[in-house]
């Protein structure tokens, strides 16, 4: 299949850590989360943890302003009908906290036998650990990080391979670049799968954000992590909050 998207780059295993990530210095720019609700011929907002209960959340997807910027600059980059979903961003504390120890308790009763800083090992691989410190926040209590995805003229999301939140080898970016440099043969629906998150990662790097390379659907702006894999010194966005409150769920 010829792909018109360069490849994703095979992540290597000394690219990303969280401990390299939580020792970038912030330095605080105070730029204000904004409403990424009022663009929807660019954005759907689809914010996935208030839909589905989760203590804490609200009706709502925040970001800084300078990401929803970049975000509408990477919209503009897709094929004529596509739009992106916005699935979360900006979680109060209390999400970060739910989310992170739900995890915990399912891996739990999965893996028995492994110690508890084994099992918070593992699950940092999917929800970072709960923290608002100035030194090292969250990404997404940041306003800087974003979970999306793609969704065609009809308003069908895009196959990606593996589901928002899946948490399986399947979730990481680089997951199918990985098979053919194995020089494995990809099924018609890996194939697609390549394709769109080869756009998806395309678009967003171009706008300048970076990609959490175990979930494709997670991409981050002036954040830590965002630093890290930009080579800056410093990360301008630390924790924020809303200037007004949603009531949680």
């Amino acid at each position: 299949m010829n792909h018109p998207y360069q490849d994703i780059p095979i992540c290597l295993p000394d690219s990303f850590s969280w401990d390299a990530s939580r020792r970038i210095p912030v330095e605080e720019c105070g730029e204000p989360l904004v409403s990424a609700g009022y663009l929807p011929e660019k954005i759907i907002v689809s914010p996935q943890y208030y839909i589905h209960g989760i203590e804490g959340s609200i009706p709502e997807c925040f970001v800084r302003r300078s990401v929803l910027v970049r975000l509408s600059r990477a919209a503009d980059l897709l094929p004529q009908g596509c739009r992106f979903v916005l699935l979360d961003s900006w979680r109060p504390r209390m999400v970060q906290t739910s989310l992170f120890q739900k995890f915990r308790s399912e891996l739990r009763e999965k893996m028995p036998l492994l110690d508890d800083q084994e099992i918070t090992s593992l699950a940092s691989q999917f929800v970072a650990l709960p923290s608002v410190s100035p030194a090292h926040p969250s990404p997404h209590v940041t306003g800087g990080a974003v979970d999306l995805t793609i969704v065609d003229e009809t308003g069908l999301c895009l196959p990606m391979g593996a589901d928002f939140d899946e948490t399986t080898e399947r979730s990481a970016t680089d997951y199918f670049e990985k098979k053919l440099a194995a020089k494995e043969r990809l099924t018609a629906s890996e194939e697609e799968a390549l394709f769109n998150r080869r756009m998806l990662y395309a678009v967003m790097t171009r706008a300048g954000f970076t990609n959490y390379p175990d979930e494709w659907w997670h991409y981050d702006y002036g954040n830590q992590n965002w630093a890290l894999l930009r080579g800056e010194k410093t990360a301008p966005y630390g924790t924020a909050e809303p200037q007004f409150r949603w009531k949680s769920s």
